[in-house]
């Protein structure tokens, strides 16, 4: 895929969202975004619940890994910044991830302003998503319920809907 300078402003624009109130060293520690037209095909070995390991092959829009590249499919790009999809923004959700990684554990705790409490924003993750834990059970949840998957998949999907 050829980068335009236009895909390249997209992208850039919109990931600058994330650190407004921060600075351009909020992203730090990793260098390199790749784009693929559309979306990836990733192959990988799962668990189940029994111990019984199998090869799984799924589509994704994107990926973020903590020491690595930030992974952006272009298609989903494109549906994400040119209509509007309340919730569903892979640019702000694996840029959400490389915030959340700067601590070194991807886990819901990215680099905070200075002047928000670190007590404070956990205390408020934790609860909010437990709460969404227990909607998920009473099927009564009003956000993507791939967010209940873990406090940094909670923390990247809460910033889509927010930003």
């Amino acid at each position: 895929l050829e980068m335009t300078l236009e895909m390249r402003a997209v992208i850039a624009s919109q990931a600058c969202l994330m650190i407004l109130e921060l600075d351009f060293s909020s992203f730090k520690g990793w260098k390199e975004l790749i784009v693929y037209p559309g979306a990836l095909k990733v192959q990988r070995t799962v668990t189940d619940e029994f111990g019984i390991s199998h090869e799984q092959a799924s589509p994704l829009s994107g990926e973020s890994w903590q020491n690595g590249p930030l992974i952006l499919s272009w298609d989903d790009v494109e549906r994400d910044s040119y209509r509007r999809h309340p919730g569903s923004h892979v640019i702000i959700h694996e840029f959400a991830h490389k915030l959340d990684a700067l601590n070194g554990r991807v886990n819901g705790m990215p680099p905070l302003h200075p002047d928000m409490p670190v007590e404070k924003w956990s205390k408020t993750l934790s609860t909010a998503y437990e709460h969404l834990q227990q909607q998920l059970y009473k099927r009564k949840q009003s956000i993507n319920p791939y967010a209940a998957t873990s406090p940094a998949e909670f923390f990247a999907v809460l910033s889509e809907y927010f930003l």
